[in-house]
């Protein structure tokens, strides 16, 4: 005795026009299972963007700035708060992190492997100190933070300086209570990342998302068999 699901299934697949449908969904959801690193990398950068905004007047994003000492500064963000500028220096990490102050290696948690790293704060510190030696304006106050991903922790607490996304808020900026120094501390520094030039590969290589697989070839393929598929099934199939 055949089953109303053995017929069902069958007047399904008899159809042409319904093995096009499901044959293409199949295939449009391998593409977007391939690229889900890419997709996940966007909606985090769309958020992160977002926060940021709301930190400020302005923003610059992946800022090379002169160092002062025949070198650059790399930052991921830098913003016009109400009454500094703030550098932000992002870690897209994951895991649990333990970090201190006056530690000079960090350790990354994954999985129960550990992995160590410098402290982030020196390189924050050294930040700073190359941006004030650009502004030349002790009135122009300074400041920075290190942001890391929602995917971490902080079992034994963080530094001030420390933040995940997930604890950035918005704060109202009122453009017209910026001070004249500090606004032409901003525009001082944003005429200079526009006229520095840095190596392009270091540049590159330091804002690249590691995380984030830059071979797009399966779901290029993938989109071919989809056309090819697609065409088939119109001419030959239908």
């Amino acid at each position: 005795m055949v089953s109303f699901e053995q017929v069902w299934i069958n007047d399904v697949i008899n159809k042409p026009i319904n093995v096009t449908i499901i044959g293409s969904v199949i295939l449009v959801c391998l593409i977007l299972f391939s690229l889900r690193p890419a997709i996940r990398k966007y909606l985090q950068e769309r958020k992160v963007n977002k926060l940021i905004q709301h930190m400020g007047s302005q923003y610059l994003k992946q800022v090379i700035l002169p160092d002062g000492v025949g070198g650059s500064v790399f930052l991921d963000y830098l913003i016009l708060a109400q009454n500094s500028i703030i550098l932000i220096i992002l870690k897209k990490f994951r895991g649990r992190i333990f970090c201190a102050d006056n530690i000079e290696q960090w350790t990354q948690l994954i999985d129960n492997k550990s992995y160590k790293f410098p402290n982030i704060l020196r390189q924050l510190d050294a930040d700073i100190a190359s941006i004030n030696s650009l502004i030349k304006d002790k009135d122009v106050k300074v400041t920075g933070l290190v942001i890391f991903s929602s995917d971490c922790e902080f079992p034994k607490g963080k530094p001030e300086q420390v933040k995940s996304i997930d604890e950035l808020t918005r704060k109202e900026v009122d453009k017209q209570l910026h001070s004249e120094k500090l606004l032409n501390a901003w525009y001082a520094l944003k005429e200079m990342a526009s006229n520095h030039l840095s190596p392009q590969s270091f540049a590159e290589d330091y804002f690249k998302d590691k995380d984030v697989p830059t071979n797009y070839s399966l779901p290029i393929i993938l989109f071919f068999i989809l056309i090819g598929w697609l065409i088939w099934r119109i001419n030959f199939a239908t």
